[in-house]
């Protein structure tokens, strides 16, 4: 397996899961009255960060 390959492997290996716990993430938030402010705030930074290393595995 090439470099280009492998790369390519790598970031469908860690897309997969990140999505799904990106879904997970925003589905919580459709509920954002329910929740407290500090779980809610926990949550919205996950979410930012989820979506930064999306956008990082993209780039790879």
């Amino acid at each position: 397996m090439n470099e280009t390959e492998r790369l390519s492997r790598l970031r469908h290996d860690l897309s997969n899961p990140l999505s799904a716990l990106l879904a997970e993430i925003q589905l919580l938030l459709l509920n954002e009255s329910q929740i407290d402010p500090e779980t809610l705030e926990s949550l919205r930074e996950m979410e930012a960060l989820a979506i930064r290393m999306r956008g990082m595995l993209r780039e790879i």
